[in-house]
Order: C-alpha cells, then structure tokens, then sequence
C-alpha cells in the first residue's frame, strides 16, 4: 500500500526540485448557481520557487519547500484591503501541511475543519477568531481545500533563476494592497499580470468572446497558445480533481459566446426571441475562441506526453508524417496517448474495471455491506450526516460515525485508512463509493488512473482481509441514515439550477 501511496502522489503533486523552478497558471473550473450563469471560474498563480512566511509578503523557498500559490479576491477577511494572498501549494489544494494527511473523502465539515485548523495554526496573527471564537468570515477560506468542490486544471511552464528574483523584487517594492473589481480588475487581470511579468505578452484576455472582461479561461488559452509554440519552455498541464464527496462537482470553464450557445438558460431565449444571436455567437466563438480545456489537457498531461506532443506537432509541421507509415517510427502520433494511458486510463481499461466490479458489488450487496445500490448512491451523503471530522494522534483526518448506535472511527487518509484504530467496515464501504463514483462517471470526472488503482487494490485486501467481518454482518439492519435529514435547501437549489439551465 505505501509503494501505490507514493505512485498516487508522484501522479497527483506538483513536486518541484531545486534545479527546476516553475510558473502555472491555475484554472479553477466554475462553481455553484453564480458559476453556472458565468462560466468562469477562478485562476490563480502557482509558483514552485517562491514561498511566504504569514501569506501577504514573499520570498524565495527553502530546499524543503515546494511553493506558493497566489490568488487575488475581493476581501480576505478582518477589514483586510490586501490585494492577493499566498498558500503553499499542498494546503491550497487540500487544506492539510503534508501530502501524507491527503484526505480520501471531502464534505463540508471536513472543509470547514480543516480551513480552521490551518488559520490557527498559521494565519491567527493575521486573520483572527471572530469575537466569538468560531472562524472568521473572509475570502482567505477560498485559499484553503479548493479541490474539495472543485476540479482544477494547472498549466505549467519552466522559469529561472532571474526570472523569479526580478518578480520578487518587483512584488517586494510596492505594498500588498489593490482594489478588486469584477470588471476591470479580477482574478484573471491579477493572474495574467503576474504571467506577463515572465513571459511578456504570454496573457491576453478575449475581447471578443468575452465583452472585454478578462475570463479565466481567456488566460488559460492565450498562455497555451503562447507556451506550445515555444517549446524551450517545457509546457505540461496538471488535473487536480475534485476529491470524492456529497459536494456538488464543479463544471466547465466557459467564455460569454460559449455560453450563449451551449447553456439553455441562454439558447432557449435566444431560439424564441432573437434566433440570430445563436449563429452570431456561435461563429464568433468557432472561429475565434474555441478551446477545449479537458482535451488540451490530455495531450499534455504530464511533462512526458508534453514532449511527445510536441515532437507530433514538430513532425507535422516539418512534413515528415510520412513516417508514420513506416514500421520503424511506428506512428509518432499514437505515443501521446500510449503515455498518457498509465496516468489517464484509456476506454478499454474503464470498460474492463466496470465489467469487473459489477460482480464484486453484487456480491457485496448480498453479504449486506449495502443493502442494495440506492443505499450506495448516497452512501457520501449518509456518511456526512452521521459523522464528524477530527484527526488521531499522528494528526491524521478521522471521522467519529455514528453506525447503528455504535461510535466508529473510520481514517480517511491513505494511511491511516486501514490503521487498527479504523473501522474496517466503513472503509470498504467509503471505498467501494469511490470506485462506484469513478466507473460510473465520465471520462472528465474520473479520478486519475493510479488513485483508481490504488482504490481497487485496496477494496481487493479488504474484501480478502475482512472476510470474517463481511460474514458477520447484521443483514436485517436497516438503512445507515434510518432518518435522513432533510438535504442543505441551498445546495438543492444550485443542484437543481445546474440541471436544468446547464
């Protein structure tokens, strides 16, 4: 289990050496009914060899640190005017110091638990307790566990030395306060200002496709476009995926003309009223902004298949695909995806884990570890109705559940998941979740395949280990939540909205 945790998060963290140093723009894909009428999103700016000391003023890392990620929101919080905040890169994505403490499971109290957590211990001096002792209101919380609610997209290329002191010295010179505005000032502008500082021209915002507001996904495509075509630069694009949990899943980055004629909210007005407007966009975007965030990533998902990707283009463009025909050279443009297979899975591998599975949860269901695939379905639900987050004595997430009367412990990390102290029970169920999540989901929302793997192997020692326990189970109890609390009327009405206008 060790040698899949450390594969797992080879695949999934960002770990820059010392003799590299890197600038990602990172796109947060858009959440929530606000981010369902928008599309678009949030972005940032991770940077591998810069770090903080309290999160409002930088400095270059230490050789045991790994990084900083830089965002810009309206108000931090405590009557703050600062312009941006910096989160090293593992607690911005997970909320936790170390990979090690990587939950497996999200819901809103653990988000909540965590961002607290992280405050006190690091930010207490800046963003104090309310007056009441409990978490204080701000936007510093948006800094903290964001692929807890969302999927998130880094595209990533190399710097030097004097490019992250000059950006250092600039940053240093003048003091960390802005106005943030929607308009003319956001996110996007703060981002692609810091892009620019490195690669001048590199960020450009989409005044056609977007009224003349700066998008995330405007930066996005124009620091690809800008990026590939240099290939010294040595552009990969990362996927952080949103951590499995009753949290609703985040959805497309998309660009005003995109929206327009893909969202219903929109296209259904316009079919009625103005017909013309929907190949006025449509065009518009086609021809000018079209650009598909998950498909880019998956040529270039890691550094590997960057390199074979280019050297693709590179070929194409020389006039020397002729070659493809030739036994020797084997196709070139069939190597990015054999290499992007180990990372991503291909159809064929899904096909065969869903055939698999389908057995093995038949099987489950009849020795009573459900009681049938409804209960399944909402197993992340229940599980954060009859829980609470804490951590054990190594510092490790845990649940306290409540389990037919009986107070359980269930880890929630990879390592602590099958520790004694863990429910055994509750862990295969929290993992047959996950794999259920993962095979019955589209390509896009799938985990990457060595977390699958790694899921898999563990639901196969369980079953094996624990196959007194599978036979001991109580097969005339009744359903985990035996009454369900009615479900968040705010997150019911996002999910609604998301359904019908998507």
């Amino acid at each position: 289990m060790k040698r899949w945790f450390l594969i797992l998060l080879a695949a999934l963290i960002l770990v820059p050496t010392t003799a590299r140093a890197d600038i990602s723009f990172l796109l947060h894909e858009s959440i929530g009914a606000a981010g369902e009428f928008t599309g678009s999103g949030h972005a940032a700016i991770y940077l591998s060899n810069i770090c903080t000391e309290d999160g409002f003023s930088l400095r270059l890392c230490r050789e045991d640190e790994s990084g900083v990620v830089i965002s810009s929101y309206r108000n931090f919080g405590n009557g703050s005017t600062y312009e941006w905040m910096a989160v090293p890169l593992v607690p911005f994505l997970y909320g936790v110091d170390d990979q090690s403490e990587i939950p497996i499971y999200a819901n809103s109290k653990i988000r909540n638990f965590l961002k607290e957590k992280y405050r006190h211990k690091h930010l207490n001096a800046i963003i104090p307790a309310a007056s009441d002792g409990t978490m204080p209101a701000g936007l510093w919380q948006m800094m903290l566990t964001t692929v807890f609610n969302r999927d998130l997209y880094g595209f990533t290329v190399k710097t030097t030395a004097d490019q992250d002191a000059q950006f250092l010295r600039e940053s240093n010179s003048k003091p960390n306060n802005g106005t943030f505005h929607t308009l003319t000032s956001n996110c996007s502008d703060f981002a692609g200002r810091i892009i620019n500082r490195y690669f001048p021209g590199a960020a450009r915002r989409d005044w056609i496709n977007d009224a003349g507001i700066t998008t995330p996904k405007a930066i996005a495509r124009s620091f690809f476009n800008y990026a590939k075509d240099r290939p010294e630069m040595g552009l990969s694009i990362s996927r952080f995926p949103q951590i499995p949990g009753p949290i609703v899943r985040s959805s497309d980055n998309r660009n005003l003309t995109e929206m327009a004629y893909t969202s219903k909210k929109y296209l259904i007005p316009s079919i009625l009223f103005k017909p013309e407007l929907i190949a006025i966009f449509s065009a518009t975007y086609l021809l000018t902004g079209r650009f598909n965030v998950h498909k880019t990533y998956e040529k270039y998902a890691n550094a590997e298949i960057a390199r074979l990707e280019r050297e693709t283009r590179t070929a194409s463009t020389m006039g020397l695909m002729y070659f493809a025909g030739n036994p020797g050279s084997e196709g070139i443009d069939q190597k990015p995806k054999r290499a992007g297979d180990g990372l991503l899975g291909n159809k064929e591998t899904w096909k065969a884990h869903k055939a698999s599975f389908a057995p093995i949860l038949k099987d489950l269901i009849a020795q009573g570890l459900f009681r049938n695939e409804k209960e399944l379905k909402t197993f992340f639900n229940d599980l954060e109705l009859q829980s609470e987050p804490a951590t054990d004595q190594d510092g490790r997430l845990i649940l306290k559940v409540k389990y037919y009367g009986q107070d359980r412990i269930l880890g929630i990390t990879r390592l602590n998941l099958m520790a004694e102290t863990s429910d055994p029970e509750l862990a295969l169920k929290l993992i047959v979740a996950r794999i259920y999540a993962d095979l019955n989901a589209d390509a896009k929302n799938r985990n990457l395949y060595p977390e699958f793997w790694a899921d898999w192997l563990t639901m196969r020692q369980l079953i094996r280990e624990q196959s007194l326990m599978l036979a001991n189970i109580d097969r005339t109890q009744g359903p985990f939540v035996t009454s369900p609390q009615p479900s968040n009327p705010k997150q019911k009405l996002v999910k609604l909205v998301i359904e019908v206008m998507h």
